[in-house]
C-alpha cells in the first residue's frame, strides 16, 4: 500500500491511497464466499458456482469490496502517516475491481490537541445523579473545543436528525456527543485505557442476542457501516468513564 498527503487552507486534509490487487485478493474471496450462502433458483444450496456468484452479486460485491478496503487500507494509510482524525474518514474517488489495483482519496479533519483538565478537578457528589453524567457535563465545560459543522451533519444524519439547523437541540446535542468523545479518547491515551478486539467482539455477541439475530450478521452490517469503529470508540468510552469515577469518587 501506498499513500500521499494532502492539505488545503481551511485544514481539511486528504490522502491518497493505492494498493495492489494482491494485497485484497483474501477481502474478495471472503466476500464472495457469504454471497454464495444465497440460495439462487436451480443450484444446491453451497454448491453455487463461483462464477454465478460473481456475475449475479457483481455490484453487491463491487460496493462491499470498496466499502471494506477503504475502511481497512484508510485506518493503515492514517496510522503510518501518524495522524488523529477528528471523525471517521470518507472515501472519495474510489476505484475498486476485481484484478485492479484500488485506489480512494480519504478526506478528514485532522484531531486537535486538546488542553485536558486535571483528573483531580473533577469533582463528584455522591448523592447526586448518575456519575457519569456528572463527570461528562464538567468534562463539557472544562475543555474548549470547536467542531466542523460537517461533523455534526454526519453525526445528525446517523442518528436520523439530518434536518435540524444549526443552534437546534438537536444540533447541540450532536455538538456535546462529538465533543466529549474527543475529550475521552485523549484522556484514555493519556492515561493508558485501551479497547481491544475481545472487548468488541463481545459486545457484538451481546447485542446479537438482544436483538434477535447472529454474531456474523450483526458484524457484517456494522462493517458495512462503519459500526465497529463506532462500537470500539463508545466501549473506550465507558472505559474511560468508569475510570475517572474511581478516581475521583
Amino acid at each position: 500500500m501506498k499513500w500521499q498527503q494532502h492539505s488545503n487552507d481551511n485544514g481539511f486534509y486528504r490522502l491518497d491511497v493505492e494498493a495492489d490487487w494482491s494485497e485484497f485478493t483474501a477481502d474478495y474471496d471472503d466476500i464472495v464466499a457469504e454471497y454464495a450462502k444465497v440460495r439462487i433458483p436451480g443450484f444446491r444450496s453451497g454448491k453455487v458456482p463461483k462464477g454465478v456468484i460473481e456475475q449475479r452479486f457483481q455490484s453487491e460485491i463491487s460496493d462491499d469490496l470498496s466499502r471494506r478496503i477503504a475502511q481497512r487500507f484508510g485506518r493503515e494509510a492514517i496510522r503510518e502517516a501518524g495522524i488523529k482524525v477528528l471523525g471517521p474518514a470518507e472515501a472519495e474517488e474510489v476505484v475498486c475491481k476485481k484484478g485492479q489495483s484500488f485506489r480512494a482519496r480519504l478526506c478528514f479533519y485532522p484531531r486537535p490537541e486538546i488542553d485536558l483538565p486535571e483528573i483531580s478537578s473533577l469533582k463528584i457528589d455522591t448523592k447526586g445523579c448518575d456519575f457519569r453524567d456528572q463527570i461528562s457535563h464538567q468534562l463539557l465545560d472544562m475543555v474548549t473545543i470547536e467542531i466542523p459543522d460537517g461533523l455534526i451533519k454526519d453525526d445528525l444524519t446517523l442518528a436520523d436528525g439530518d434536518n435540524c439547523e444549526a443552534g437546534s437541540v438537536e444540533w447541540q446535542a450532536a455538538n456535546d456527543r462529538i465533543k466529549l468523545m474527543l475529550i475521552l479518547k485523549q484522556i484514555a491515551q493519556q492515561e493508558g485505557i485501551e479497547v481491544d478486539r475481545k472487548d468488541v467482539n463481545d459486545r457484538i455477541t451481546e447485542k446479537a442476542v438482544e436483538f434477535g439475530t447472529t454474531k456474523k450478521s450483526l458484524q457484517t452490517e456494522l462493517e458495512k457501516s462503519g459500526g465497529v469503529t463506532r462500537l470500539k470508540d463508545m466501549l473506550l468510552a465507558e472505559s474511560t468513564l468508569e475510570y475517572l469515577i474511581e478516581q475521583n469518587v
